[in-house]
């Protein structure tokens, strides 16, 4: 690459160019010099930008922090590059791989030793104290991983299916489901998808860290996962191992393993992992990332959060047709100049994005759309609505939406297509308020329980709306609530009201995908710049307005102190008007000056617009590319709702509702042990908890997962579960 980057800028120097460019352009980096075309480059080649950077430097009359500025780099590191390229040539430019570079300290030698040691039945750490001498220590790590069990095994070609995958441990444990006959089977020419699938499990099997992530396979089954995406026809390109199936599992597996994000997924034990995807060990992050950038071009991310917004409702229906909307907003730090957003956390205005999600009353994400330039959420319902009548039909449904969609235009909307809504009354002044006596006391059972509401009903007329039945009930402290609906008056005000108080579970999922899915991180980098053209307030006016009122405060402050100096006059110095006047000429003057620039500054307000249109106003404003971290929020929606199915089921065992679902996720990292029942099945066996309440909650799962037993990656191999006693 540093050889084509040196062919390119050979001719430079002809060019004689003033006006140096580097534009991006997807994932690529173009050179322009003078407008003309000159160099191309993947963004992530750093040493091709650097040999590239310093050529320039040396042909071009530019001054260094000028090509510097063009490509990102302090001027600092520029000259570095330069004086690394003098010394070495363009090869000493090229990033160097990170950690140790000396040689291993185990020799052959040592590990002779180590592996005598070993025999003697020592630990790994008495091991390394033994053969350590003077300066040369060695970590018992570093033993650990000569015994590893997967370094005696080939890893190229797997064994064959009739010898190794059919054995039987040789201890079998009475409870385990009845092997599967052991004849030698004929091999088929073409391998099924299923014995693509079938990890390398060696004649024993093998023990893994994460056989407790099996579980996610049987709600993934249920969810369709992978047949969503054969649907759409996924695909990650040409590769010898990791297609699209192992993309989709490791990304679930990565942040429902509560890995915080792909480049933390590089703290992975790959080889335990792998077991879990069918695979030797687990992709790398750089792997991962090449993958999950396949798949999003390969697929398109609104269809993808379509198909599964279909998957979840048959599923599991919406109770009552409710659908419960809001906006999440998710800050954005770098450098592109993105839209601003209103983030409620630090309750300040910064760049960032806003994701719109639609939830049902048990706090179920169901889909979710972007919405790039944050606008307000009366704004997204429209959309919303229209993506919802995707899904649930021509049924009637209901909207539930906090005080942010609160809108006469949204309002007027959703009664001309006649869907109900239940939402805040917004404006209203805090000492309006009504005799407790005309409160009448309401109830609805929800859940089992007894909800009991003491409440008030009326009529609010709202703009561009009309009038809208409005119930009133008494929240903490009697302080009065208004609630907004257009539901008949046949509808049970204290269910509306309830029903509405369940927002707080769509809040809770929020922060729960939010700490544990990290729905709020950038996947990826990169903008584009924004080409939609949209109304936006306009900034001038609101300068102007600005000068209006601390003009008009200065006015004031004058005519206060000139109505002073009248007040406290002294009649016998300045008997007559026309004296106090003349005395306070030069105030008088000022006053008469600030007047007329109000004046002027009212006649401007009235000439400038309220909207402009967004693209002439600000043409360096950009939007975040979001296509794989669209995908990526799905897989993580995806994954949550199979954590919800299983923690579901396991509570009806375990029935701590407040605790099950971090108990569950300390399920997910049971060590287990893998082994094959033939070449279509494989048995986990995971290690019994040390609590006797959550192993028999564990089993009972197990049991109700075992009489439907899951495909792993959706047509694998079956898998059987079983608790090892």
């Amino acid at each position: 690459m540093a050889a084509s980057a040196q062919a390119q800028t050979s001719f430079m120097p002809a060019l004689a160019a003033t006006r140096l460019e580097v534009i991006d352009v997807q994932d690529h980096r173009h050179l322009f010099l003078n407008g003309h075309l000159v160099a191309r480059y993947a963004c992530d080649e750093k040493g091709t930008e650097r040999v590239l950077a310093t050529q320039l430097a040396g042909v071009l009359s530019l001054a260094d922090r000028e090509i510097a500025s063009a490509f990102g780099m302090h001027p600092v590191s520029l000259s570095r590059f330069r004086s690394q390229a003098r010394d070495g040539g363009p090869a000493a430019l090229m990033p160097r791989k990170t950690g140790p570079k000396g040689p291993s300290k185990m020799t052959a030698e040592l590990e002779g030793r180590c592996r005598a040691l070993r025999g003697q039945g020592l630990s790994t750490r008495a091991i390394a104290e033994r053969v350590s001498q003077g300066k040369v220590r060695i970590s018992h790590v570093t033993v650990a991983a000569l015994f590893k069990e997967v370094r005696n095994e080939p890893r190229q070609q797997p064994l064959p299916l009739g010898q190794a995958m059919l054995e039987p441990m040789a201890t079998p444990v009475a409870t385990a489901p009845e092997p599967l006959p052991t004849s030698e089977p004929t091999m088929p020419t073409t391998p099924s998808s299923s014995a693509r699938s079938m990890p390398r499990l060696g004649a024993r099997g093998r023990a893994t860290r994460y056989a407790g992530a099996f579980l996610l396979y049987a709600a993934l089954a249920r969810l369709d996962i992978w047949g969503v995406f054969r649907q759409l026809g996924a695909e990650t390109g040409p590769a010898r191992r990791f297609g699209w199936e192992q993309t989709l599992a490791t990304v679930i597996f990565c942040f429902a393993l509560r890995f915080r994000s792909i480049e933390d997924f590089k703290n992975v034990r790959r080889e335990d992992l792998g077991i879990v995807l069918g695979e030797a060990e687990a992709p790398t992050v750089l792997t991962l990332r090449g993958k999950i950038k396949a798949l999003a071009e390969s697929v398109d991310p609104l269809s993808i959060s379509r198909e599964l917004f279909r998957r979840y409702l048959s599923l599991e229906p919406v109770w009552e047709g409710l659908y419960y909307l809001d906006g999440h907003f998710c800050p954005y730090y770098g450098q592109h100049p993105t839209p601003r957003g209103w983030d409620a956390k630090r309750r300040l205005a910064v760049k960032g994005h806003t994701d719109v999600y639609v939830h049902d009353a048990r706090g179920r994400a169901l889909f979710f759309f972007s919405q790039p330039l944050n606008d307000s959420l009366a704004r997204a319902i429209p959309g919303a609505v229209e993506e919802i009548r995707r899904a649930h039909g021509p049924g009637p449904f209901t909207l539930v939406f906090d005080r942010g969609g609160y809108s006469g235009d949204a309002f007027r909307f959703l009664q001309e297509q006649c869907i109900g809504f239940i939402t805040y009354l917004k404006g209203r002044q805090a000492r309006r308020r009504y005799p407790r006596k005309q409160f009448r006391s309401g109830w609805f059972r929800f859940e089992g329980r007894r909800h009991v509401y003491r409440l008030f009903e009326k009529k609010t007329r709202i703009s561009r709306a009309g009038s809208i039945r409005t119930v009133i009930f008494l929240g903490d402290d009697d302080h009065q609530i208004p609630v907004l609906t257009n539901l008949s008056t046949s509808s049970n005000a204290a269910k509306i009201v309830h029903c509405l108080r369940l927002r707080w579970r769509q809040e809770n999922d929020f922060k729960y995908l939010r700490d544990n899915y990290a729905i709020d991180q950038i996947i990826q980098y990169g903008a584009d710049q924004e080409t939609l053209d949209r109304c936006m307030a306009n900034p001038r006016r609101k300068a102007v307005k600005e000068q209006v009122h601390l003009l008009s405060q200065q006015l004031q402050a004058l005519e206060a102190q000139l109505g002073r100096a009248f007040d406290g006059n002294d009649e016998k110095r300045r008997p007559t008007a026309r004296g106090i006047k003349i005395a306070h000429g030069r105030l008088r003057s000022e006053i008469a000056h600030k007047r007329q620039a109000l004046t002027r500054l009212e006649n401007r307000l009235k000439r400038t617009p309220g909207q402009i249109s967004a693209k002439a106003a600000d043409k360096t404003r950009s939007l975040l590319r979001e296509d794989r971290r669209l995908v990526v929020n799905a897989l993580k929606i995806a994954a949550l709702n199979a954590e919800k199915l299983l923690v579901r089921r396991f509570d009806e065992t375990y029935n701590q509702p407040k605790d099950a679902f971090s108990v569950f996720r300390s399920l997910l990292h049971l060590p287990g042990h893998i082994r094959a029942l033939g070449m279509d099945c494989l048995e986990v066996r995971l290690d019994r908890p040390d609590s006797e309440k959550v192993a028999q909650a564990l089993e009972n799962l197990l049991a109700d997962i075992n009489q439907d037993p899951p495909r792993m990656l959706g047509d694998g191999p079956t898998l059987r579960f079983i608790v090892q006693r």
